[in-house]
């Protein structure tokens, strides 16, 4: 008998921490950003009628990665953006065994998040790329206290047997970084910790494969 694993859904982490500089620049910009966008608005009829005036994807949906060079933390965004992408390059190579992980073209979206106490992610993908990564900055000043679970669940469906394995945890320390592709719906639960948990992540597209040079915008 001869059995091979096929169509397996690799997640990667590792933990290298960005220089203690660059970390709170890039946090001091998240938080700063944070606060510029919309806050949403009750439930209900309410909510959904902000959501469907497309303020609320509008203030959330943005590319740190197309800040102005004036930025104060443009130099920061340039250290976290090479740090990314060697790191998705890798990831690509050894999770998916691609040849040509380091010369194939990338294109990326970067934004942050800042949860407070109380706060969690429901269950997402990211649609329109094909990878996920992100990395931690900070965890409410104490790694030691109530972890917040990444929870990634299974992508197979619901296959009768075997029924165990359904989500995988990770739980994150600051200066960890995950990698994951955009289909694998994941979530986190309640933060609970003593502060702010604020995160970056970015989506790449991987622009050397396929079609996707040979589109363009049409004319109607």
């Amino acid at each position: 008998m001869s059995i091979d694993q096929l169509w397996a859904t690799p997640v990667a982490t590792y933990h290298q921490p960005l220089p203690l500089e660059v970390a709170q620049q890039l946090v001091a910009l998240i938080v700063r950003r944070d606060a510029q966008k919309d806050k949403a608005q009750g439930g209900g009829t309410a909510f959904k009628q902000y959501v469907d005036s497309g303020r609320f994807y509008h203030s959330i949906h943005y590319n740190l990665f197309d800040l102005p060079e004036t930025t104060p933390e443009h130099d920061a965004l340039r250290v976290f953006e090479q740090h990314a992408c060697r790191a998705i390059r890798q990831y690509l190579r050894d999770g998916f065994a691609a040849h040509d992980a380091q010369t194939v073209e990338l294109s990326a979206r970067c934004f942050g998040h800042v949860h407070t106490p109380g706060a969690k992610t429901f269950p997402h993908y990211h649609q329109a790329s094909d990878l996920v990564l992100v990395h931690y900055l900070r965890l409410g000043g104490n790694n030691a206290g109530e972890p917040l679970s990444l929870i990634m669940q299974d992508p197979r469906g619901a296959p009768n047997y075997p029924w165990w394995g359904k989500m995988h945890t990770i739980n994150p320390v600051e200066g960890m970084t995950v990698c994951h592709p955009s289909f694998l719906w994941h979530e986190t639960n309640e933060w609970h910790g003593a502060g702010n948990r604020v995160l970056i992540a970015a989506n790449f597209k991987v622009i050397g494969h396929g079609h996707e040079k040979q589109f363009k915008t049409t004319n109607f």
